[in-house]
């Protein structure tokens, strides 16, 4: 089954992985305080909706119009192919069709700290298609899931999790791969960075810049809605990982955060999750706001 998303986000800043092997091959990552240059690695974005971004923080997109402080980016198409394995499992395939790539805004806490690191969402209406889909693998009873919610203003988000000490995560995540090869905007804007950095352009087919996970990685997939106005508006999806602990040398010292996984060159993007807690989560949070009367 295939979804079109309403939005892809996937904070390639937050890996200390990614940075460290930048740095290695000779990249001043992120800041240079001496020559004063940038290489910040970036965030791969897709939305359905245009998108209205600082154009000191657009690093790379295929069309977008500029006034010179702002750039406004048409709508791009991302999808999320859904597969089903003979042992229960749900392989979901975001496929970044169309997207741009952004610097990180300042934040007051580092990425590298933080648990979600990429995250997609679809239209509340796939919620039908999706539980007719997984309906077979139903865990009737919800035993041992529990949700949570944050909100802001009219916007609600709900998540659900499985397990009292998952809070941080949502439900186990079996495997994933995530990366910035085959992505043609972010081969060219590499090669733009090598150049101004002086590092020579063959070092980059050497480089590993995806993402897999590791077997000590502890990750999760949370599943959620998205309320606004006291309506639902789309299904979220957020991949977090919260341990092991990782250190590398920065430009400026060392640093500590959560690991995103092990360094691999793949283009292949993808969640592999079980089947029934997933459809388990999704219809969690669901009920939250009384069923699926909407």
């Amino acid at each position: 089954m295939e979804l079109e998303m309403r939005r892809m986000q996937a904070f390639f800043p937050a890996s200390l992985e990614i940075q460290e092997e930048l740095l290695k091959a000779g990249f001043r990552v992120p800041y240079d305080k001496e020559s004063g240059r940038k290489t910040p690695i970036p965030v791969v974005v897709g939305s359905r909706e245009e998108r209205r971004v600082r154009r000191s923080r657009l690093l790379k997109a295929k069309d977008f119009e500029s006034d010179g402080k702002f750039a406004m980016l048409p709508g791009e198409r991302t999808f999320l192919n859904m597969e089903l394995t003979e042992r229960g499992f749900l392989v979901l395939r975001p496929k970044p069709t169309e997207y741009h790539l952004e610097e990180m805004g300042f934040v007051s806490v580092p990425p590298r700290v933080w648990g979600t690191w990429a995250s997609f969402s679809l239209p509340f209406s796939a919620y039908d298609e999706l539980v007719d889909f997984l309906g077979d693998f139903r865990n009737d009873n919800g035993n041992g899931f529990y949700t949570a919610s944050r909100g802001s203003g009219g916007r609600i988000e709900v998540y659900a999790y499985k397990g009292r000490s998952r809070k941080d995560l949502g439900i186990p995540v079996f495997g994933y791969a995530l990366g910035l090869h085959g992505l043609t905007l972010a081969e060219e804007y590499l090669r733009e960075k090598a150049k101004e950095n002086g590092v020579p352009e063959e070092r980059l087919r050497y480089l590993r810049l995806g993402l897999r996970k590791r077997r000590e990685t502890k990750a999760g997939l949370k599943v959620g809605l998205v309320w606004e106005s006291g309506r639902p508006v789309e299904i979220a999806l957020k991949l977090s990982t919260t341990e092991p602990r990782v250190k590398i040398q920065g430009l400026y010292g060392e640093l500590v955060g959560k690991s995103r996984g092990e360094l691999a060159r793949t283009d292949d993007w993808y969640v592999v999750v079980h089947a029934g807690d997933f459809i388990t989560a999704l219809e969690a949070v669901g009920r939250a706001f009384g069923g699926n009367s909407y």
